[in-house]
């Protein structure tokens, strides 16, 4: 794993989950981060539990101004800027793809598209001036292939894969990184969603159902798909760009 002592990340969607993981990892192999999510109390806890080297910020990534505040919070605390892990998303509602709302679909994506473009747009100058860096997009092995019920969340993830593959080619002559994760079904509270809007009240029997579906038995955790995500802002990624980074516990290999 690369050293990341010095380095400066800011993360969105960090109340929990992955978000929360890698925030924890990437500050105990030395990194200094801002820590994000639409309420301040739960980001701010972690920062402060962390101690010196983090920061709590309340984020609402589908506005503009707030990417960028974000951005200014960590240059103002740490100095510069080295990547951003742009994890924050929404499962949004599940169900058969005529009976999806306009705003229903407008949602997920203003979190999971928009939200991510506008924090690439907030981060690219600063990124610029430190003459590169990496960024690392949540997405979802829903954003490389389909599944019944999920066709705004699905069409969200695919949306995040291609931006990454233009911003890959676009931004690799700076220097700058940008790659995607894609969790499989992840042991915490978006699955736990899912799973009970699949089949209200009998959330554990299709968990058990997807459960079955992967070779290794399990779903992932929330700290395996932190590993790969601080390996890909990492020094040690420095010839990573362009390309989608699984974590499924083999879901994909079928």
């Amino acid at each position: 794993m690369g050293d990341l002592n010095g380095k400066v990340f800011v993360m969105t969607g960090g109340a929990g989950g992955i978000g929360e993981a890698t925030a924890r990892r990437a500050h105990a192999e030395g990194a200094c981060v801002v820590i994000t999510d639409r309420e301040a109390a739960p980001v701010e806890a972690i920062a402060a539990e962390l101690g010196d080297r983090a920061l709590g910020l309340a984020v609402d990534v589908t506005r503009r101004t707030d990417n960028e505040r974000m951005v200014a919070a960590a240059l103002e605390r740490f100095g510069h800027l080295d990547g951003a892990f742009l994890n924050a998303g929404i499962e949004g509602e599940v169900g058969p793809f005529d009976s999806r709302s306009e705003a229903a679909w407008e949602k997920v994506f203003a979190v999971n598209v928009h939200g991510v473009r506008l924090g690439v747009e907030a981060v690219l100058p600063a990124l610029r001036r430190g003459l590169g860096g990496s960024i690392v997009m949540t997405s979802s092995v829903a954003g490389l292939r389909g599944a019944a019920g999920l066709a705004p969340y699905v069409s969200s993830k695919h949306a995040v894969v291609g931006m990454m593959k233009c911003l890959a080619a676009e931004l690799g002559p700076e220097h700058i990184r940008v790659n995607t994760l894609n969790p499989g079904p992840v042991a915490n509270r978006m699955m736990q969603s899912i799973e009970e809007q699949a089949n209200p009240g009998h959330g554990e029997e299709v968990h058990q159902s997807f459960e079955s579906r992967i070779p290794l038995g399990r779903y992932v955790s929330n700290e395996e798909c932190a590993g790969l995500a601080v390996f890909l802002l990492s020094d040690a990624a420095s010839g990573c760009t362009g390309n989608t980074y699984v974590v499924d516990g083999g879901l994909c290999a079928q």
